[in-house]
């Protein structure tokens, strides 16, 4: 999260947070409080000023998600979760102490059953199709979501959702408490409750990046068009863990394509994403 006088920038991991926070510091806004991936209280939420965000294309961020896992496998958690024995991490005792609880159970059996050792190799090479199919779907498995992420888990959002819709419903709507309530229970309940609560102004999507950012900076006049023609042009480039020049297909079958199709049908939806080869 960027925040500032005028505006809160929330960033999701994966949809290209490190150029827009690298623009927005080479932009040199007064910063209020700068971290990353923190949801903003909801003093902020109900203020004036513009609260925008990053959006991915589903299937390029999963993509990017063990990519990343591949190559910075420290820092990945589903890297640690499917490869280290865990059980008193993640659990989302903030969200909901009673899930985190009752989910304790569940998940030291789901973590008892992983081969450890065969998760790491799905980590091994970043060319490897098979593993990365292997590998999406376990993350996909509804089964191993008191493993991934205990409050996913909780909010029993894992029997209709995918974890990057839980991400985005955690970071970018309010109403957390009914998020986490285990009420939410299909896909027509939880877009409906997205449309009534999703705070977000305005999404600058990963593919148009720099194209959405100058827009949005133009259009609230916050930065002039020099300005941001010179820092968009001269900033670091985006923090990618799958080149550019990897086709989708390449590591997609018409298996997984459809699994995140099905499992990732409120960001599908909502952003009208398709899936397209390159």
């Amino acid at each position: 999260m960027f925040l500032s006088d005028e505006f809160v920038y929330v960033d999701l991991n994966k949809t290209g947070s490190v150029s827009v926070l690298n623009w927005l510091q080479a932009l040199k806004f007064p910063q209020r409080q700068v971290k990353h991936h923190l949801k903003p209280d909801e003093a902020i939420v109900s203020s004036g000023i513009l609260k925008f965000a990053t959006i991915r294309n589903p299937w390029d961020y999963y993509l990017s998600l063990w990519s990343y896992g591949v190559k910075r496998k420290g820092k990945s958690g589903p890297y640690l979760a499917l490869t280290r024995f865990r059980p008193f991490k993640s659990r989302g005792y903030t969200q909901n102490p009673y899930g985190a609880v009752t989910g304790f159970v569940p998940a030291l059996l789901a973590a008892a059953r992983q081969d450890r050792t065969a998760n790491l190799q799905l980590y091994s090479d970043p060319d490897n199709p098979e593993a990365f199919r292997a590998w999406l779907r376990k993350v996909m498995d509804p089964k191993l979501a008191p493993v991934l992420s205990g409050a996913y888990y909780s909010s029993r959002l894992h029997r209709c959702s995918g974890l990057y819709s839980y991400r985005f419903c955690n970071l970018y709507c309010s109403g957390s408490k009914t998020l986490h309530s285990g009420r939410l229970r299909d896909p027509a309940a939880l877009e409906k409750w997205v449309e009534e609560n999703c705070y977000i102004d305005r999404f600058l999507h990963t593919e148009t990046l720099a194209a959405d950012f100058r827009s949005v900076m133009l259009e609230h006049k916050l930065a002039k068009a020099e300005t941001l023609d010179s820092v968009i042009g001269a900033g670091k480039p985006m923090n990618a863990s799958r080149s550019a020049a990897a086709k989708r297909s390449d590591f997609y079958d018409t298996e997984t394509r459809q699994l995140v199709a099905e499992r990732e049908s409120l960001i599908i939806n909502r952003f009208g994403y398709q899936f397209k080869d390159g």
